[in-house]
């Protein structure tokens, strides 16, 4: 499940239908319509290990300014693939397994303008897809790419909130990456 769409901007500047509605059908709605069409024939055959690749984001896990909407779709994302990976296990249905992919930025266009935060380089899609594969073959849960989307996720689960809103924005510019949005254009 690999549909996103953002705009980048303050969350009052976003159109309700155009922009909220949008992003959220796109980027958290139809992949759940799409899984659900497609999982009753993944669980009548539990001969064949089955997988399920969700393409969240880095931004559904810590937050952004001028990413509102989209991080809001993208923990919805993250929330649904695990709570889905467990309501399968649970059920018996282990032959079928869930990855979440979470990326930093990837450069294909859609976050044009943006820059990565301090030694989070951009990805190139090709890096993406193999970290997201890669994950996927191995079973893992949850995958995140770079390295330092888990350093940042660790350190704002320990940080008091100004402390980790500091580091973020002073030090790894995390809270600036979108000043100079511009996207596809």
């Amino acid at each position: 499940n690999n549909a996103g769409i953002v705009r980048g901007a303050l969350f009052w500047e976003h159109d309700p239908e155009r922009d909220i509605e949008a992003t959220m059908r796109v980027n958290a709605l139809a992949p759940m319509w799409l899984t659900r069409e497609l999982l009753p024939a993944m669980m009548a055959d539990p001969t064949r290990p089955k997988r399920i690749l969700n393409i969240a984001s880095a931004a559904g896990t810590l937050a952004n300014p001028r990413m509102s909407v989209y991080a809001a779709s993208k923990w919805a994302m993250i929330g649904w693939s695990e709570s889905l990976r467990l309501e399968l296990a649970r059920e018996g249905h282990r032959h079928i397994a869930v990855t979440t992919f979470c990326p930093s930025y990837i450069s294909t266009g859609m976050f044009a303008g943006a820059r990565g935060p301090l030694l989070t380089p951009i990805m190139r899609p090709s890096q993406a897809v193999r970290a997201a594969w890669h994950g996927m073959l191995a079973g893992k849960p949850i995958v995140s790419k770079p390295w330092t989307v888990k350093l940042a996720m660790a350190l704002r689960g320990v940080l008091p909130t100004r402390a980790w809103d500091a580091i973020a924005d002073r030090v790894f510019h995390v809270y600036s990456s979108m000043d100079r949005f511009t996207g596809r254009g």
